[in-house]
């Protein structure tokens, strides 16, 4: 209880320390932040925004000036093109005269002038000339065409217009379904009476119109458009339905107002708008340019800047806040951060004593437990370069660099500057030799003993090596060789070890030993190749050596060696399969691994010996009907990789080769007895049934789909006699019964046992010794049975 109570008293201490640090930090941060963030966001709401606001209506003003100015140097451009356009000789008195109409190169001359015309503008979409008293309209897309009777009337007002050149504000094309008309640039066509005969008819490109109106930067809802003194518009850049309305209700705001130009602030439908407007002359008629955009996005700039300093005054505040608390812990309370690090359930009761014991106490605490995790990795450093160099020699580090790979040998004490690398394999063989010495989990132990063995060889070298341990009775030496040793030292203390280690090693395992030693690779990340290359050339060992040492530049000179392969043996193992005799394929196939390895001494023609006698053991397989794939799957090449004994890969042959094919042939055998069996069962009721019919042994084999052969054989086995007496006998017998008990004719006798008259004379006096008649009358008492 005590406890307690004295840790509560510790911690309202230290809160009231808290509390006065907090108080005054707060203080002075609300004075050196708040307080010019609100004064410098004040007069930034207050005096920069309506400057802004002012500098922004300005600038819109001028811009929409600008546009309004560029849209009325188009449109005039646009008008001097028709004038010069219309005042074309081929628009005059002859296209006035009804004769024109056969004068085809004139007519020509006419549609190539209204396609010129046409072209000479991007807004003109269509060019039309429609003359009155003959009802034609000429157009540079339709050609000539009638002008329909309903709408003459519409185009002969045109010729009344006191003006040659004017404007229509939504003018549709001659014989057009009905729908919006299009602005609309007309020049009256006239002779030398001045009287009007027609209308040159020049119809904008709506789209084209509304992007020259479209010149001012607008918002999602803002809009230009352009409207005559009637209040018509002429073209717009916002069309939607809501915006035609708002549109309409400005301009006959704008024509109350009777200003030329001006601006001034549009509410509608409960958002506020920003409206500028011009106005200029476009052949004598008044034309009003109007731009108007939401008052928010024109304000957006200076609402984005009082925002933006109201953010950082906020941002200030908590920057204030967050570093008076830091600052706080750091001068204020580093006893108590210290004790709330190490403090921990164990050792609450001496915190309130005396905190900087209990610290000095955690601190000793610390620094045992790390010489105590150091003492575990050096403990642990031996088997932690072991797994790095054997990832190494295995090639996991190849999309490591050369200077990462030399960081981390240096890490395990290796000095990597100036040294070449050279790798020695060590392979134990003949395991299956020495049983009586190890046991089949023995590797291990072997394995260990051999790395013992060579670090007291290596001691005596003054070559650097790290051994690897394989556990597999195979252990590698990557060996550091400096380049200021010659060639022929270096190469000479290498043969040396080899020598050394495959007689020590023999000596004391009492097994085979093969040394082999890999090129000299120059960096560290050849040494993966430099160990598969000692993977490689050990299979170039010789199977009758007890000890032997290969290096990786002799082995490809020592020529081409042969191999005389058993094929008697071979023989001898197939005809044992044949026989389904699993101890005679055992000796043949010893009799085969035998001969193989007293005429091939190297490993890898052993191999290639075995190889294949596997191939041609599949091959009979296969010629004997049997699928040697539906066994369980596993590759050849693999197994005998990872075997070196010569007992060892004959018993992989028997167990996973020869022994499930006998054991298939077995199986099948038993099958097949039983399948036999029921069709001779069949066959026999079959030729008491229907003795008389014409039966075969084809023929029952068929049915049964079987060889005839097989049939026969089985038939013989099953009954003692071949088919053809069987069914003799029981004809035979019939027949007799018909001869003894019937006074049937004999050919109907012969007929009715499945016989011809004259053969079945012949097949009863073979059989028995007398002819049909003197059977009967035999067995009548009117002639004694002939002996035969």
């Amino acid at each position: 209880m005590n406890n307690w109570t004295a840790s509560f008293r510790a911690i309202g201490k230290y809160s009231m320390v808290q509390k006065r640090f907090y108080r005054k930090s707060f203080m002075i941060i609300l004075i050196a932040i708040c307080l010019p963030t609100l004064v410098v966001g004040s007069g930034v709401k207050w005096i920069g925004t309506r400057q802004l606001e002012d500098s922004v209506l300005v600038a819109r003003n001028h811009q929409v000036a600008q546009s309004a100015q560029r849209v009325d140097d188009y449109f005039s451009y646009l008008e001097k093109t028709a004038t010069q356009w219309a005042f074309n000789p081929e628009f005059g008195v002859k296209l006035k005269s009804q004769e024109t109409s056969y004068d085809y190169e004139f007519i020509r001359n006419v549609y190539t002038n209204l396609l010129l015309l046409k072209e000479s503008n991007p807004l003109i979409d269509q060019v039309y000339i429609v003359l009155d008293r003959p009802g034609l309209v000429f157009s540079d897309s339709n050609g000539t065409m009638g002008l329909r009777e309903q709408e003459r009337p519409r185009f002969h007002e045109l010729l009344n217009n006191p003006h040659s050149t004017f404007w229509l504000s939504a003018y549709q094309a001659a014989n057009t379904v009905a729908g919006k008309g299009r602005l609309t640039l007309a020049y009256l066509l006239s002779d030398e009476s001045a009287e009007p005969f027609g209308t040159l008819l020049i119809y904008l490109k709506q789209k084209q119109v509304a992007q020259l109106l479209s010149g001012v930067t607008l918002g999602e809802n803002g809009a230009t458009f352009l409207f005559n003194e009637t209040g018509e518009t002429l073209g717009s850049s916002n069309e939607t339905p809501d915006s035609i309305q708002q549109q309409q209700e400005l301009a006959h705001l704008i024509q109350r107002r009777e200003q030329a130009k001006g601006s001034f602030v549009y509410d509608y439908g409960g958002a506020a708008y920003s409206v500028s407007y011009t106005s200029f002359k476009r052949l004598g008629k008044s034309w009003t340019y109007v731009s108007m955009d939401a008052l928010d996005k024109l304000n957006s700039p200076v609402i984005a800047a009082s925002n933006f300093v109201y953010m950082v005054g906020l941002a200030g505040l908590l920057f204030g806040i967050i570093t008076a608390i830091v600052v706080s812990r750091k001068l204020y309370q580093p006893i108590l951060e210290l004790m709330k690090m190490f403090k921990t359930n164990s050792n609450t009761g001496k915190e309130s004593a005396d905190e900087i014991e209990f610290i000095g106490e955690q601190w000793r605490r610390l620094n045992l437990e790390s010489r105590t995790l150091e003492q575990r990795l050096q403990q642990q450093l031996p088997t932690m370069k072991e797994g790095f160099l054997l990832q190494l020699l295995q090639g996991h580090f190849r999309s490591s660099d050369q200077s990462e790979l030399e960081e981390r040998m240096r890490l395990f004490g290796w000095d990597t500057d100036e040294v070449g690398f050279v790798v020695l394999s060590i392979q134990l063989h003949g395991s299956s030799r020495v049983k009586g010495r190890f046991h089949k989990g023995d590797q291990e132990l072997i394995s260990f003993a051999s790395v013992n063995i060579t670090e007291e060889i290596m001691k005596d070298s003054f070559l650097n090596g790290e051994i690897i341990n394989f556990h597999d009775l195979s252990i590698s030496v990557l060996v550091g060789c400096p380049l200021y040793y010659e060639a022929d030292e270096r190469s000479d203390e290498l043969y040396r070890l080899a020598e050394q280690l495959s007689m020590m090693l023999h000596r004391f395992i009492q097994m085979d030993v093969t040394v082999c030693i890999s090129t000299w690779v120059p960096s560290v990340v050849d040494i993966p190749q430099a160990w598969d290359e000692v993977g490689r050339i050990v299979r170039y060992r010789d199977m009758n050596e007890s000890r032997q040492v290969i290096h990786a530049d002799d082995y490809l000179s020592q020529g081409t060696d042969t191999i005389h392969y058993p094929f008697a043996a071979e023989s001898e193992i197939l005809q044992a399969i044949r026989n389904v005799n699993a101890e005679e394929s055992i000796i043949a196939l010893n009799k085969f691994s035998s001969e193989l390895k007293a005429n091939t001494t190297k490993e890898y023609l052993f191999q290639q010996g075995m190889l294949q006698l596997y191939g041609n053991l599949q091959f009979g397989f296969l010629k004997a009907g049997y699928n040697p794939f539906e066994a369980a799957p596993f590759s050849i090449q693999e197994e005998l990789a990872n075997l070196t004994e010569p007992a060892d890969i004959t018993n992989l042959f028997q167990k996973r080769v020869i022994q499930p094919y006998i054991d298939k042939i077995r199986q099948d055998s038993e099958k097949q007895d039983v399948r036999l069996k029921q069709a001779i069962e069949r066959v026999v009721e079959t030729i008491h049934n229907k003795y008389e019919t014409d039966l075969s042994l084809d023929l029952f084999a068929e049915e049964h789909n079987l060889t005839p052969l097989t049939l026969s054989k089985a038939f013989k086995k099953m009954t003692g006699t071949n088919f053809i007496i069987y069914l003799t006998d029981v004809r035979i017998r019939k027949s007799k019964e018909l001869l003894s008990e019937t006074d049937y004719k004999i050919n109907d006798i012969a007929e009715m046992v499945g016989y011809q008259p004259t053969y079945f004379n012949r097949i009863f006096k073979k059989n028995e010794g007398l002819t049909p008649s003197q059977y009967r009358e035999s067995m009548l008492g009117t002639l004694p049975p002939q002996d035969e």
